[in-house]
Parts: C-alpha cells; structure tokens; sequence
C-alpha cells in the first residue's frame, strides 16, 4: 500500500482478544435477563450505544443493568461480570506495534467503555518491560470523543485532530461497516479477520 505514512488500529477485536460469548454466559448465569442484545452490535437494550459514546455515566450504566436482572447485584459484580468480555492483547501483535511504530505514526480508535477501557488498558499493552500505548501518536475512545464508528465524523474529527490526510492513512478494523465508513472519508482500509495472524496484513502490503 504505497504512500502509507500513518495506520489506525481498532482496539477490541483486532489488537485485543475478545470473549463476547463467554461474557454473555456469566451475565445470564448471574440472572440478568437480555444479554444477547446488551452485547449485540448495536447495543439492542438501547444503553450499551449510550455508554460507549459517554453519554451516559458508569454509574448510570450499572442501573440499567441492575434493571435486567432478577437478583441483586452489587457495582463490583456488574464490573467483575462486563470485564468478561475482554481479555487481553497478544504478547506479538504488541511487539508488531512496536516494531511498526519505528516507521509509521500510529493511532487508536476504539469503540470502548470506561469500565473496560480503565480496567484493562494499564497492563494490557504492558510487553518486555515497555508500555505500547506509547507507540500511539494518539489514542481515540469512543466515550471520550462522545461518538462511535461506523459514524463518518469520528474518523474526521480524527483526522482533524491528529493531522493527518486520509490518503496517507490505513485503518484496520474487524467490522465491514466500520471499513467502509472509513473508506468513504478517504481512508485506505484493511479488515481484519479475527483469529488471523495480523502480521500478515503487513507482510502482504506494507
């Protein structure tokens, strides 16, 4: 992919392992009634959308879980149970990070949570002593950034702030709709699929 000078990676799914499944398992074993429409893509008991794009707080999300269950449970249950859902980054796709950030400008942009992101972000990156989220350029959360992809201005306001041209810059991420709404602000795309060997996309390309 000729005059690439920047790459964007998607966060859940791509770099980080997921367990959607599993997690969605422990929520109906602890009683609460809906999951597979909390964890559906888009967010079918109407506040997982909310939450990733911040307009809603963490204490306000636990709520309305609390609301879907048919037992009590307590903050540090409804966290321990959403934590399921992530597990963590492959200790070669942080070296691959590193060794890509000698020759490229990295970013990220996730649609993420602050529970996950809070929880999981400080060890996570952590490879042979060093901590990869330094190899970002810039890092671009969803429910910071109060917007969510596949929705073009979330890759414009991006590029906007990181100041970089779209035509110089691949994204990578695991949902078509996701690729797509990149492609149509410019971007170059990759999808990832995953369980493969992301390194290929790299071999193959770049």
């Amino acid at each position: 992919m000729a005059g690439i000078c920047n790459i964007v990676f998607d966060w859940g799914g791509v770099l980080l392992d997921l367990d959607t499944a599993g997690c969605a398992r422990a929520f109906e074993e602890a009683g609460v009634k809906g999951v597979s429409g909390l964890l559906s893509a888009g967010g079918g008991l109407g506040f997982l959308r909310a939450y990733e794009c911040g307009d809603i707080t963490t204490a306000a999300f636990r709520e309305r879980v609390r609301r879907c269950a048919a037992v009590p449970l307590a903050d540090e249950d409804i966290d321990r149970l959403w934590r399921r859902q992530v597990l963590s980054i492959p200790q070669e796709k942080l070296r691959l990070l590193i060794d890509l950030s000698h020759c490229y400008n990295l970013y990220l942009l996730s649609n993420t949570n602050e529970l996950h992101w809070e929880y999981l972000s400080p060890w996570a990156f952590q490879c042979e002593g060093n901590d990869v989220r330094t190899c970002f350029k810039g890092i671009y959360l969803s429910f910071r950034m109060h917007l969510a992809k596949p929705d073009e201005r979330i890759f414009r306001r991006m590029l906007e702030d990181a100041g970089i041209c779209a035509g110089e810059t691949l994204f990578v991420d695991d949902a078509e709709a996701n690729c797509r709404a990149a492609a149509s602000v410019g971007l170059q795309v990759a999808h990832y699929e995953p369980g493969r060997d992301l390194r290929d996309l790299f071999r193959e390309g770049l």
